[in-house]
């Protein structure tokens, strides 16, 4: 399953990529695939499969079903994924545009998980 993480470290990096760009709305995509890989591995890690879907309230109670205390860190930034869940549809279909704000939003969010769940992410766990 480490193609899961390795898809979730270019995810990220090409969300830093539309930062320099100024493309916010492809931050917010990016960003969100990232997230999303990388719940997946850990739990792909920890149980050996996770939920096809990209609902993050899905994912983080699938983490915390699997022994990854995870429901206050979804709770602390949930404003933040249910911005990403509505990226994930509107920039591809929709044409929506993003600030900035949003944008750095999402990318300290993103750093902030890699912090919390550094233990699950690491490739020896």
């Amino acid at each position: 399953m480490e193609f899961l993480k390795e898809n979730a470290e270019y995810f990220e990096k090409k969300a830093y990529e539309a930062m320099r760009e100024r493309t916010y709305k492809f931050v917010l995509y990016f960003a969100d695939q990232a997230l999303q890989l990388y719940i997946k591995y850990i739990l792909a890690k920890r149980v050996g499969d996770y939920p096809r879907t990209h609902s993050f309230s899905a994912l983080f109670e699938a983490l915390e079903a699997a022994g990854v205390k995870a429901l206050e860190f979804y709770e602390e930034y949930s404003d933040v994924f249910d911005l990403l869940e509505d990226a994930y549809i509107a920039v591809r279909y929709l044409g929506r545009e993003y600030s900035i704000k949003s944008a750095e939003r999402a990318l300290e969010t993103l750093e902030k998980f890699k912090e919390v769940f550094m233990k699950w992410l690491s490739t020896t766990q």
